[in-house]
């Protein structure tokens, strides 16, 4: 389960279609999900040409049994990755001590290639850290790997014998698969201590041991491309805002030495770069003006790692390369080209044709940070079952029935029963109300059961039958319809394949007075909402929980005080033109 929301995308070959994409999700509710990562399963999409496309867009991934907290992100906004650690900062601070250990593992990802390889590693049970050190191995092995720019090495597998990586290229169709014996490996591991000290020789500034805040570990940030991209994004959006930039300051000539060139750039950055060409117009200066357009417009490939012009002021490869500690790693890997058709592959290898959904674009940048909120409160629940759920029924009336006889029955009563004592008919309602059901996993209903029209069912006062029909697709948006019998609604839920019924007057504090409908999905989305927002100090519509409900949620779960929160960013919700429904899961 998650927080899901549809978009539409469009592909290369210029079809539109509506996916729903997650904004978090859980895998302790919903352990499918890593494994279809681990597959190279998720987020990928077949194209009516039949090719397989990966869709990447931000999304928070949570693994409580494993205490991974996971902000990933569009492999293209890497540059941004201070920023991105300061968003995941902002989104665990409510992350209860009870919930995970201490030792939980934050991670900024950017594409799902390094998200499944993290999954993989943490199943080898080797440290992330020390999969990017064996990459910068890899490449003193075979340094060739870097001529061709845009160079991804994923780890792939582990086995008994070796550690398998794949090296891939954003723009070229060329990828190999690097073993490492896994007696290299094993003895780089046991030798931690000393590549501990390798790289804080190394890397004074960026030891990936001793990362302050900053939580991506990845070997592209020892590029000093990501850096200076981020700078070009600076300057561009300080020309936006109207501000003076100085062109002849040593950061900014720095930025024009080493960003990447001609085709080689971002979509984002040929934009940027264009405002910079417009401030350089304005301001007459034609010597910039040149150098602007030779760098938009140059053919010449680029070398993302600059062996022959190393900045000293980014810890980059070749400074770890240039003291590598004793290994048996030279020599020892083996190298294959492999020839695989495009998307081809059980990892995330990069295409041309892949879809992209950046942070600007996210279906509601102003509640994206707060999912993570929303899944905690699922932890909380389980965690605390036996006395949250009887506080649900009691204050707000939440029940929830099963596809057994005895369940149906206990539901259809508190609509006043089946109104006929006729066994056989009793049995036939319960068929039909099984079938209404559906098979689960569904967000609306099934094809209506076949059904004669002298039946019992369709007796106008039946109110099972109504609470049925009257549930319909995304249930939870329309539960203005729902069927009421005295002071409570009704309701089918098809996702969870549930009976369900609520106070109506808990509706009423869903939709007036808490920020999404979603809460009258079911009680568990209901208290993972409710707890969002009651440890959401920021938010106004905190004000609408009731006294009681804020005094048992202070006592019972633990007590929510400002200076616990994390300020929000001061940026304006995106209206988009999707009029669909957000969904959770």
């Amino acid at each position: 389960m998650g927080v899901t929301r549809p978009y539409l995308v469009k592909t290369s070959n210029g079809e539109s279609k509506v996916l729903n994409l997650a904004d978090c999700v859980n895998i302790h509710r919903t352990p499918a999900v890593r494994d279809a990562i681990l597959k190279g399963e998720y987020n990928r999409i077949v194209s009516d040409d039949g090719h397989m496309i990966t869709v990447e867009k931000p999304f928070f991934y949570t693994d409580f049994d494993r205490n991974h907290l996971f902000l990933v992100k569009p492999r293209y906004e890497r540059h941004d990755w201070l920023d991105a650690s300061a968003q995941l900062e902002r989104m665990v601070k409510r992350v209860p001590l009870n919930i995970m250990t201490a030792d939980k593992k934050m991670r900024v990802i950017f594409g799902m290639g390094e998200l499944r390889e993290k999954l993989v590693a943490d199943d080898a049970s080797i440290d992330d850290r020390m999969v990017e050190l064996l990459k910068v191995l890899i490449i003193y092995d075979h340094p060739f790997l870097i001529k061709q720019p845009r160079l991804r090495l994923y780890l792939e597998k582990v086995s008994k014998q070796s550690y398998d990586f794949i090296a891939c290229y954003d723009h070229h169709p060329r990828n190999y698969r690097v073993g490492m014996p896994r007696k290299v490996v094993d003895e780089l591991v046991t030798n931690r201590a000393e590549v501990e000290k390798w790289i804080k020789q190394r890397h004074k500034k960026e030891n990936i041991f001793d990362l302050k805040k900053d939580h991506w570990v990845n070997f592209w940030r020892w590029s000093p491309v990501p850096s200076y991209l981020n700078s070009l994004k600076g300057y561009a959006k300080q020309i936006r805002e109207g501000k003076t930039i100085s062109v002849t300051d040593k950061g900014f000539k720095d930025m024009l030495k080493y960003l990447p060139r001609g085709s080689q750039l971002p979509a984002w950055a040929k934009k940027d770069l264009y405002e910079l060409l417009q401030f350089a117009k304005k301001k007459k200066l034609k010597k910039l003006q040149d150098q602007l357009f030779e760098l938009r417009f140059d053919r010449q490939l680029d070398d993302d790692w600059y062996l022959n012009d190393d900045p000293n002021d980014i810890d980059t490869l070749w400074k770890l390369m240039k003291d590598l500690p004793d290994t048996n790693v030279e020599g020892n890997t083996s190298l294959d080209e492999l020839n695989l058709a495009r998307g081809g592959g059980g990892w995330y290898e990069p295409d041309t044709g892949d879809i992209y959904i950046g942070s600007e674009e996210l279906f509601d940048k102003e509640r994206f940070e707060d999912v993570v909120r929303h899944e905690v409160g699922h932890a909380v629940h389980e965690a605390n079952d036996k006395k949250i759920n009887p506080w649900l029924k009691k204050q707000f009336g939440w029940m929830t029935f099963d596809m057994d006889d005895k369940q149906i029955d206990a539901w259809v009563d508190l609509m006043g029963g089946y109104k006929t004592n006729d066994p056989q008919v009793i049995k036939e309602l319960r068929k039909f109300l099984k079938a209404a059901l559906g098979p689960g996993s569904e967000w609306g209903p099934p094809k209506y059961p076949v059904i004669p029209r002298n039946h019992a069912w369709w007796n106008p006062d039946f109110g099972p039958r109504i609470a049925f029909e009257n549930s319909g697709n995304d249930w939870h948006e329309r539960n203005d319809k729902w069927y009421r019998y005295k002071d409570k609604a009704f309701f089918c839920n098809f996702y969870y394949q549930q009976f369900m019924v609520v106070n109506s007057s808990t509706l009423d504090l869903i939709n007036n007075g808490m920020p999404d409908k979603y809460a009258a999905t079911s009680p568990f989305e209901f208290f993972a909402e409710l707890y969002a927002l009651f440890y959401d100090m920021d938010d106004p519509m905190r004000k609408n929980i009731p006294k009681e409900v804020k005094d048992w949620l202070n006592t019972n779960v633990g007590k929510a005080t400002s200076s616990s929160q994390p300020k929000k960013p001061k940026h304006g919700i995106r209206r988009t033109n999707r009029a669909m429904p957000g969904r959770k899961r």
